[in-house]
């Protein structure tokens, strides 16, 4: 019996997803996805992994990892979420989507077991373990794993990272990781284990105890431990020296907008740097930088007018947003915003961290019945202080918006990574 990817994604598509829901179907434990793995006769001790979690940024520091561990000549197995346009990109084999023909046969591996074991698993519980079944199949070498929410009861947290990588401490998922950033902080701290050593980036001084307190091989924190100096803007992206704990890198240039994706440069260094035990050879790092790419994260998508699109959907991911456009395109006017968002999220703040930088902003839905309506979406954005438009679509919005904005303005989307792919899909179909 084998599977089409369409068959094999449609029975995926049956599973329970919080992605498409917004709400977990039943109490959080990995031992499903632990008894699963086991009957698939998984080691991950097989290969070095690199855990990553944190509110924003865990995408990008994946994502040079990988990119690091395959310019070293690594066989290198990512896992990766949210996907902009297939399933595929979740899963990724010497830094390039799996093929619909592995992902179909490995799916339906994982089916007859769930069947067989007569377990219940979620989506996002069935791509981990499709994942982690593919990169032992595949034999790879080394793997950086993604966190989908938190960390404690992510399933991805079936694995021990050699590495364990909390990029930052945010507002997102207050409602199952808080109430505050402390339960926040305790809850992405759950990823670290006696084995590991954890990295970690600018993590506040009164949070510090929920890592330092977990039996680790070590912490390594941004700022301390580690730092990026001499931070200047280039040409299509940043300049910065590093010190880490075992080397000096002068005039890494990294072609990613965003002055934090100097951060995020920085902890994937260091983390990489702690797997394999050594500093990294120089012209290896120089390459990783500059041949990067992380989709949606102030992307440039168009030009005349510019259009950026960017998955920001919490206050802190705005903001650097906001840092982005004033640092690197100042001087660009008028700019019109785009926005669609999920149901419950805080609108009000993520618009207002653009405000100042918007002429005004354009409402709209990504159409799925997690989507934020319209009228909410505005009222927010009144409250923000923003002249309010409404579209009846992602598309209509960005289509109005451009045109308003003209060829020496720019648009900028975001909201939710469905609402900057919807865009992205637009403007380069």
């Amino acid at each position: 019996m084998s599977w089409t990817i369409q068959e094999a994604l449609a029975w995926l598509d049956g599973h329970d997803n919080f992605e498409a829901k917004g709400a977990f179907a039943k109490e959080p434990s990995l031992e499903p996805v632990a008894t699963l793995i086991e009957a698939l006769g998984i080691s991950p001790s097989e290969f070095r992994t690199i855990h990553v979690t944190g509110t924003n940024g865990k995408g990008s520091v994946s994502r040079i990892c990988t990119e690091l561990l395959v310019r070293m000549g690594q066989k290198v197995g990512t896992f990766l979420s949210p996907h902009l346009d297939r399933v595929n990109e979740r899963i990724l084999i010497g830094g390039a989507p799996v093929s619909d023909r592995l992902l179909a046969s490995e799916l339906l591996v994982v089916a007859g077991l769930e069947e067989k074991l007569g377990l219940s698993l979620s989506w996002f519980e069935v791509l981990t373990a499709t994942a982690l079944s593919l990169f032992y199949a595949e034999g790879v070498e080394a793997a950086v794993i993604e966190v989908g929410i938190g960390g404690t009861w992510d399933s991805t947290n079936v694995v021990d990272g050699d590495v364990a990588v909390v990029t930052l401490v945010g507002h997102d998922h207050l409602e199952l990781l808080g109430p505050g950033l402390e339960g926040v902080a305790e809850n992405k701290a759950g990823i670290i284990k006696p084995d590991s050593v954890a990295v970690l980036g600018a993590i506040p001084d009164e949070l510090m105890d929920y890592f330092r307190d977990r039996p680790s091989r070590g912490v390594l924190r941004l700022g301390h431990e580690f730092t990026a100096s001499d931070q200047a803007l280039g040409v299509g992206g940043w300049r910065f020296d590093l010190r880490t704990p075992r080397a000096i890198y002068e005039e890494l240039f990294v072609t990613l907008h965003g002055r934090h994706q100097v951060d995020n440069a920085a902890v994937a260094i260091t983390a990489v740097e702690a797997l394999v035990g050594s500093s990294l050879d120089y012209d290896t790092v120089g390459g990783a930088l500059a041949g990067v790419s992380v989709p949606v994260r102030a992307e440039v998508i168009y030009r005349n007018p510019l259009v950026l699109a960017d998955g920001a959907h919490n206050s802190e991911a705005a903001e650097a947003l906001a840092r982005t456009m004033a640092e690197e395109f100042a001087g660009i006017e008028p700019v019109y915003g785009v926005v669609a968002m999920l149901a419950g999220k805080d609108a009000r703040a993520v618009i207002g961290s653009l405000k100042p930088r918007l002429a005004g902003v354009f409402v709209t839905t990504v159409g799925d019945q997690r989507s934020m309506s319209t009228s909410a979406l505005g009222a927010a954005a009144l409250e923000a202080g923003c002249s309010v438009l409404e579209a009846a679509t992602v598309e209509e919005a960005v289509s109005e918006a451009m045109e308003m904005a003209g060829e020496d303005g720019a648009v900028v989307v975001f909201g939710s990574f469905r609402t900057a792919a919807r865009a992205r899909r637009f403007l380069q179909s």
